[in-house]
Parts: structure tokens; C-alpha cells; sequence
């Protein structure tokens, strides 16, 4: 049985791995970024491919632009000082609706 399917996605034990990886990699510098981070893995079944990338790539981000990101960023504000990469608005919007819930 394979751990992706057809449409790539991380599933059953390639996606624990993904997911235990990503965790480590979510501590930070500050709490209130950790515990956004956590949480958003904590309740994913899955990921897309494409979406793991991003959130790697999110995590390699320095721990100033992510607390930033997530606890000031509005996609409805376009002169904001910190704007993130246009590729993590998605992602930032689901983490910090996630948290919300």
C-alpha cells in the first residue's frame, strides 16, 4: 500500500514522518509562533506535496518575519511593513484560522 496517492499526497507513515519532522522543526524563538505551528500539524490528516514544500520552506523563514506573519499579517492591508511572500498567504490564513477554531 502506498503512503501518496495519485493526486500527491503525503499519507498514513509518510506523512507521520513529515508531520513529527515538521513539529520539531515548528520550535521557535517564541511561544505564540510555536503554538500556532503545532497546532495547524497537530490537526492535519494529510498534505499535499506541493503544500509540504510550502510549509517547510515557511519554517526556514527567521523567527522576527514568522511571529510577524502570524499574529499581525491582513492579506486586506497591501501596505503592510512586513508583507509576506505572496506564496504564504494561503498558508498563513489557514494556520491562524486553524488556531481560531
Amino acid at each position: 500500500m502506498s503512503d501518496e496517492t495519485s493526486t500527491s499526497t503525503l499519507t498514513g507513515n509518510t506523512f507521520e514522518n513529515w508531520r513529527r519532522k515538521s513539529l520539531f522543526l515548528a520550535k521557535r524563538g517564541n511561544l505564540e509562533s510555536e503554538l500556532l505551528l503545532a497546532k495547524y500539524l497537530e490537526t492535519l490528516e494529510e498534505i499535499s506535496v506541493e503544500k509540504s514544500k510550502i510549509f517547510r520552506a515557511f519554517l526556514s523563514e527567521n523567527d522576527q518575519n514568522l511571529f510577524r506573519w502570524l499574529m499581525t499579517f491582513d492579506p486586506k492591508m497591501p501596505r503592510e511593513a512586513v508583507r509576506p511572500p505572496d506564496k504564504y498567504t494561503q498558508l498563513i490564513q489557514e494556520i491562524r484560522e486553524n488556531y481560531l477554531k
